[in-house]
């Protein structure tokens, strides 16, 4: 990678001049820094658009470490990273359960509900281009919003009944695409009654990686392929998660055999994160499976007919052919039900669940996780359906126990999503066939409260380790500081004591900060992303975010990183020379146990102006940054230089930093954990 001779500030050269030499605490390294990957992904045709120099790298999950393994004691292996590559915002990110987590009506569709959504979940003042970025696609024309000129956005993929589809997403293998079980018609139950599979028609997203009797399987969640028969092109799924190790085993994560059959035909399952099982070889894998749709006889789950359109002409979707999607279902009309472009937007209702993979036989046998008490719809609005996903998992005294969220009935009023744990039942035997409803679900974290007094929207637990800590967020209903945010937390599930990451635990998480608490190790190092400006949100702008590491265990040896203490990554990376001011880290996604993270970074090649956190890029150019994925490797008996404070509040032009600039908030992002 070229580095041009970086051109420093005055405040900049001051800094360097009088700050000692010694190491920042982690290394940057960007994964594929050869650009074989990306190379291989500009190739494709974007609907006859260029792409080079325009792919994003993100990444998602590090490869596990070996139980000795410790990079700050200077044992350290080469560990994969796995991620994904984008041209443009996906509209509704591709490995939610249901879109932006909160919305279980599953009305958001178009441009209006998603302007609706920024107003009251986000309340930016520029909520107007915030959902037309994500509609139409980045880059799309402010002039003429139909001339389809947008890479990727939610649109693309709402017309592609009539105009077919290119992918948005590749899933990337240490910076190489890898495919999925949805790029082989073979794999496609339906085959004959679909037509002809379209090339580069899905998008691919991992959630991890996991290394089982040495060899390597990923995660995540796939969208089906695109199949055209005649004028239209049509796809079986809009997503299922998988596992494969990339040469033999590429294995589809079905919906279970007992629920509707328009849920076993059209749902969708999400894998979230594995591990290999305490009691044998075989892997567990957690998510969420639909098991039953949604209500259907409902206007909203289509999009305005004002906003879809093909080749500049509006188009009309039809509610009832939306609710005779089920009948086709039933009746074993699967080639009808195929052809009725209305089917397309089916929606359903979820519950977690955990597949036990054999890897040998190839097969994947879905086990709902916990019993379930509540009706598929709300019964005082069956407009809102049942919700649960399964998003951790882990090995916690020889027994798997399980965290994400579930659907609580709010005083008997209305569903609304909670942080939920999974405890094995006592006597379970996890080494045979796992029978349903082997776990015990426990609500955990802070009340959603009822009526006037609700204080969250949502609530969910991300991530477990084998201390049985659990991390997670809750979303505000009402704003607070000015921000509607999102709140971290870690709750120890040994003895029920929870606390948010607030300015009682370090002052980077002042009061208002909005963040997503991404993953904890097993030493208890917590990472995730965090709001590093104070800036009005609630008819302001969006704050920027930054990566950020909170140590909740012991101090770690051979590291300045003491017991409680909280840093954002950008002060642990700087090294005061070129290389570390070429980065600013924007989110951490993972972290192993050897101290490896995997995280998102703003690069501005030959350095940006300044050493602090938020400066700018060849004095704010458009499209002067990169979004690129990275690794964070731990320098042994490193020193923390904490980057200099902005003499002035930094101005930013939002098309410098592509669509990164658009989703630093995560509540489409990165949904995800290990």
């Amino acid at each position: 990678m070229r580095q041009n001779m970086l051109k420093l500030s005055t405040l900049a050269i001051l800094i360097a001049g009088v700050t000692n030499a010694n190491a920042a605490v982690y290394k940057i390294v960007e994964v594929d820094e050869t650009g074989s990957g990306l190379s291989a992904i500009d190739s494709i045709n974007y609907y006859g658009k260029n792409t080079s120099g325009r792919t994003e790298t993100y990444a998602q999950a590090i490869q596990q470490s070996n139980s000795t393994d410790d990079c700050f004691a200077g044992t350290c292996g080469d560990y994969k990273t796995v991620g994904e590559s984008r041209f443009g915002p996906a509209g509704i990110e591709y490995r939610d359960d249901v879109a932006y987590t909160s919305d279980i009506l599953q009305r958001i569709n178009d441009v209006t509900t998603l302007e609706s959504y920024c107003k009251e979940n986000l309340g930016f003042n520029t909520c107007d281009k915030w959902a037309k970025s994500r509609y139409y696609g980045a880059g799309y024309n402010t002039e003429d919003e139909r001339d389809e000129s947008g890479y990727a956005g939610l649109l693309r993929e709402q017309q592609a009944f009539r105009n077919g589809y290119t992918r948005n997403s590749f899933l990337l293998v240490d910076g190489q695409p890898q495919a999925t079980f949805a790029e082989d018609s073979a794999k496609y139950a339906n085959e004959g009654t679909l037509g002809a599979i379209q090339a580069n028609s899905m998008n691919s997203v991992p959630n991890g990686i996991t290394t089982i009797n040495g060899v390597d399987y990923v995660y995540g969640v796939t969208s089906s392929a695109y199949f055209n028969e005649g004028s239209r092109y049509a796809r079986t799924f809009a997503k299922r998660g998988f596992v494969q190790d990339g040469t033999s085993v590429s294995l589809e994560l079905s919906p279970p055999s007992d629920g509707t059959k328009l849920a076993q035909a059209m749902g969708t399952t999400t894998a979230w994160k594995a591990i290999k099982n305490p009691t044998d070889d075989k892997m567990l894998v957690v998510g969420s499976a639909s098991f039953n749709e949604s209500h259907l006889d409902d206007s909203n789950k289509l999009p305005s007919s004002s906003q879809l359109h093909i080749n500049g002409q509006d188009v009309a979707l039809d509610k009832d052919k939306l609710k005779e999607c089920s009948t086709q279902a039933n009746d074993d009309k699967l080639a009808e039900m195929y052809n009725t472009w209305e089917c397309q937007f089916t929606v359903f209702a979820n519950d977690a669940y955990l597949w036990t993979v054999d890897t040998a036989a190839q097969t994947a046998t879905p086990v709902r996780i916990a019993h379930r008490t509540l009706a598929p719809k709300d019964p005082d609005e069956d407009r809102r359906s049942y919700q649960a996903s399964a998003r951790s998992i882990e090995n916690v005294n020889g027994k798997p126990v399980i965290v994400g969220y579930s659907t609580e009935r709010v005083s008997n009023d209305y569903y609304a999503q909670r942080a939920t744990v999974y405890t094995p039942k006592d006597g379970v035997d996890f080494s045979g066939t796992i029978p349903a409803d082997s776990w015990t679900a426990k609500f955990i974290g802070p009340d959603i409260k009822d009526g006037d007094k609700r204080q969250f929207t949502y609530t969910m637990a991300t991530d477990i380790n084998q201390n049985n800590k659990v991390v997670g967020v809750a979303k505000l209903e009402r704003s607070e500081s000015r921000a509607y945010a999102e709140r971290m937390f870690v709750y120890d599930n040994n003895n029920s004591q929870f606390k948010y990451l607030d300015s009682n635990v370090s002052g980077i998480f002042f009061d208002g900060s909005n963040g997503y608490a991404s993953a904890i190790n097993n030493k208890d190092v917590v990472v995730g992303k965090l709001d590093s400006e104070t800036a009005n949100q609630v008819d302001g702008r969006e704050r920027r975010q930054r990566g950020f590491l909170y140590n909740a265990g012991g101090p770690i040896a051979g590291s300045p990183l003491t017991a409680g203490g909280a840093w954002f990554l950008d002060d642990l990376t700087n090294n005061n020379d070129q290389q570390s001011n070429s980065y600013r880290i924007a989110e951490v996604s993972d972290i192993n146990d050897a101290g490896v993270i995997s995280a998102t970074a703003m690069y501005c090649e030959g350095g940006f102006d300044n050493f602090s956190q938020g400066a700018t890029c060849k004095n704010d150019s458009k499209n002067a940054e990169r979004v690129v994925a990275v690794k964070l490797v731990p320098i042994q008996n490193g020193d923390i230089q904490a980057r200099p404070e902005e003499e002035t509040q930094i101005k930013r032009n939002g098309a410098s930093l592509g669509m990164f600039a658009l989703t630093l908030l995560g509540f489409i992002g990165f949904r995800r954990r290990k």
